[in-house]
């Protein structure tokens, strides 16, 4: 094979910045390297707080893509798609596929999330599922998101998400010490789903009972704006312990990083998948606790690469944050192996062999 082999790519690209744009910014990188590659951008959202809602220019913009794949999908071998497990988007990424399909061409199918089962609950959803999916090729995350394609008569490859080279600080020669106050930091889109309150709750929990933190939340505003956090903080008596720092840019990342004692992730996002920014505090050294969804469990193994709890539960968070207050010894050996594991697991040059050869495989059966 060479690198005429022709590759449409349907994805989404930062901006906005999120985890499946940046991941796409790596396979769009690795295709380009391989293959002759067709890309299709899919810019459905300026802002974060935009992705999730309907428009009347959305449905303009899927209407003008079809017109696009038409163009492009007579020459190609194959069709690469970012593919929305829920909501609008998973309806038009239906469509795509099935656009695709009327062409002959090949789909692969990239889960950045999950909620298909959700989607084929009704006799009709679940055929339209079946039709759609039927021979195609889904990559999947994790082994942990098998039931989102049961019974779908599809071939699945797992490829594991990956990080920028830089994301990956050296590893640290001094045992973990917390300072006191404890450095805690909150690092990701600001959801309510991905379990800031949860994690406010927790903070009043240790302070009542006399443990001593300091929260850093650091990240863009999804849908808890400014005045929406105050007022969180407000609720939790957290405005003279927290420092709000807002967007972080990638230049400032590590520092941010490198600042806390420990990062906690606890989401109770329903579409989480794997999440970047949890990799991203493993690569930086900085132990991890966060909720036992999704793929969360796979890398972040409980007493082991890390601390996992349940979603929505802050009594235990702050039992746990307060427990690796306490095993320093153990919080060190967990952030070593969880930085080990991060570097043999989640490297580019992994996520981009494994893709080419997913691609070579679909398009030589084909």
């Amino acid at each position: 094979m060479t690198k005429q082999t022709k590759v449409v790519a349907m994805v989404q690209l930062p901006p906005p910045m999120h985890g499946a744009a940046q991941m796409n910014r790596h396979a769009v990188a690795a295709l380009t390297r391989n293959f002759d590659l067709h890309v299709i951008e899919m810019r459905f959202a300026r802002t974060l707080s935009a992705l999730n809602r309907f428009s009347l220019r959305k449905v303009g913009v899927a209407i003008w893509l079809i017109l696009l794949m038409i163009r492009a999908l007579p020459r190609a071998d194959a069709l690469y798609i970012s593919f929305a497990p829920t909501g609008f988007a998973y309806y038009r990424d239906c469509l795509y596929v099935l656009v695709a399909k009327l062409f002959g061409v090949p789909a692969i199918l990239h889960l950045h999330g999950r909620g298909l089962p959700a989607m084929r609950r009704s006799r009709w959803s679940k055929t339209l599922q079946q039709l759609v999916f039927k021979d195609q090729t889904v990559i999947l995350l994790g082994e942990r998101l098998r039931p989102e394609i049961e019974g779908l008569q599809c071939h699945s490859s797992v490829i594991n998400n990956c990080l920028d080279t830089d994301a990956f600080l050296p590893p640290s020669a001094t045992p973990w010490s917390p300072h006191d106050p404890v450095r805690l930091l909150w690092l990701s889109n600001l959801f309510k789903a991905k379990g800031i309150e949860t994690l406010l709750a927790a903070c009043a929990t240790l302070r009542a009972q006399g443990t001593n933190c300091h929260l850093t939340i650091a990240g863009a505003n999804g849908d808890i704006e400014e005045t929406d956090l105050l007022s969180l903080l407000n609720r939790y008596q957290m405005q003279d312990a927290t420092t709000v720092l807002g967007a972080v840019p990638a230049s400032s990342r590590q520092a941010t990083l490198k600042d806390a004692d420990l990062f906690i992730f606890p989401s109770h996002y329903a579409n989480e998948a794997q999440p970047l920014v949890v990799l991203e505090a493993m690569a930086a050294g900085v132990p991890v606790i966060t909720t036992d969804i999704a793929t969360l469990p796979e890398f972040v193994q409980h007493n082991a690469t890390g601390f996992l709890c349940p979603p929505k539960d802050p009594a235990r968070l702050a039992k746990m944050i307060k427990h690796a207050i306490h095993t320093p010894t153990k919080v060190t050996n967990m952030r070593d192996d969880a930085y080990k594991l991060c570097c043999d697991t989640f490297s580019q040059d992994k996520f981009a062999a494994r893709l080419v050869e997913l691609v070579h495989d679909v398009v030589e059966k084909r």
